[in-house]
């Protein structure tokens, strides 16, 4: 067994043999310095409309997520990674579709239609959606895969917030992603990218916006002229806002509902991310294996052809594309898996004939 000590020092070891057991030592440790929040390209602003819009550049939001449904891998949703085993998504993409084998993750994917070579597959192991989900309230849900992620260039997570943490004043730079409806009505192949600004939750809730209809687990982003949304296709997906104080992006929402897209004083609604991370963290790290598994409610085998969950639209007063109050419990599975709570650089498996190969140099140049 190798012990290593915190209070090593170099001063009388061999320069080449210092410097493959620092090699050695981050390796062990499985540290790559991948950092949330970032991205191997610089994103500027864009305020074109995801209705409509411009084409994200190759590794910009390398934790989109694309959630697929049926035999077909029709994208559905959209969702983020969080952590090496957790996406988080919006609940009412699960309002028909609980079963878990019905679902996968595509990551690192930018065509709908023609995957890179570093796009990645995971099955769903565990769906949990929030205990108090009723058709706009509480609109979260979180997934944990099959296998654990490996980070790199184009597959990363994004960074959470504070619990509580406010949202006026506090977020620059702000993009919506997704592979949602487009102008013509037609969904995007290539994922869709838009600057959108923070709207005050006071000027959210005024008579001829949504009113009562937000609340303080909500955010609102767009423009009040309309114009830049999210919409059908995009739900699930994140809202990514830079902190005033840094460079990384946070996940500040989750699209979760509107009236109609891109409309006068109907700007999009977000699941606001501050609010659950209490609750993201308790889910994830409940998974116990004294605890059986409670599969969630089970629904037809068949598979839709037309699968409605998507953007919610408040149109004409009706709540089209809305499920009906649902409210599952959140499900507890086998202990082990990492939770959410993310260090501010993000750990991930080495090959092992790396390491072994660093251990066999060290050997043999250390003579130990």
């Amino acid at each position: 067994m190798m012990h290593t000590n915190s209070h090593l020092h170099f001063s009388h070891v061999p320069l080449s043999c210092a410097v493959l057991w620092s090699i050695l030592l981050i390796l062990a440790n499985g540290e790559t310095n991948i950092q949330c929040g970032t991205s191997a390209v610089v994103v500027r602003a864009s305020y074109s409309r995801i209705v409509g819009g411009k084409d994200a550049i190759t590794g910009a939001w390398p934790w989109q997520v694309s959630l697929q449904l049926g035999r077909s891998h029709q994208h559905v949703c959209g969702a983020s990674i969080i952590s090496d085993w957790w996406l988080i998504s919006a609940a009412h993409c699960f309002g028909t579709y609980k079963r878990k084998t019905a679902w996968r993750a595509s990551l690192g994917l930018r065509d709908q239609w023609k995957p890179d070579s570093w796009t990645v597959v995971r099955d769903i192991d565990a769906l949990i959606i929030h205990e108090n989900y009723s058709n706009i309230n509480n609109d979260v849900a979180l997934l944990r895969v099959d296998k654990a992620i490996e980070f790199g260039e184009n597959i990363r997570p994004v960074c959470l917030p504070s619990q509580g943490e406010a949202v006026e004043n506090t977020w620059k730079g702000c993009h919506v992603t997704g592979w949602g409806r487009m102008e013509k009505g037609t969904s995007a192949h290539i994922l869709q990218e838009a600057a959108v600004n923070i709207i005050p939750t006071a000027t959210c809730q005024q008579p001829d916006w949504y009113g009562r209809l937000v609340n303080e687990n909500m955010v609102c982003a767009g423009f009040a002229g309309g114009g830049i949304d999210a919409c059908q296709g995009d739900s699930g997906g994140p809202l990514s806002c830079r902190h005033k104080h840094t460079e990384r992006f946070y996940l500040v929402g989750l699209v979760s509902w509107g009236q109609g897209c891109a409309e006068r004083f109907r700007p999009g609604v977000y699941t606001r991310t501050s609010n659950y991370i209490n609750w993201i963290n308790k889910k994830t790290s409940r998974f116990s294996a004294s605890d059986p598994e409670q599969e969630p409610e089970r629904e037809s085998e068949r598979e839709p052809e037309h699968p409605h969950v998507m953007h919610q639209d408040t149109s004409g007063g009706t709540w089209a594309n809305a499920h009906q109050t649902n409210k599952a419990s959140a499900t507890v599975y086998p202990q082990g898996t990492p939770t959410a709570t993310q260090p501010s650089s993000t750990r991930t498996a080495q090959p092992p004939t790396l390491l072994t190969a660093t251990i066999f140099a060290s050997l043999l140049l250390c003579h130990l």
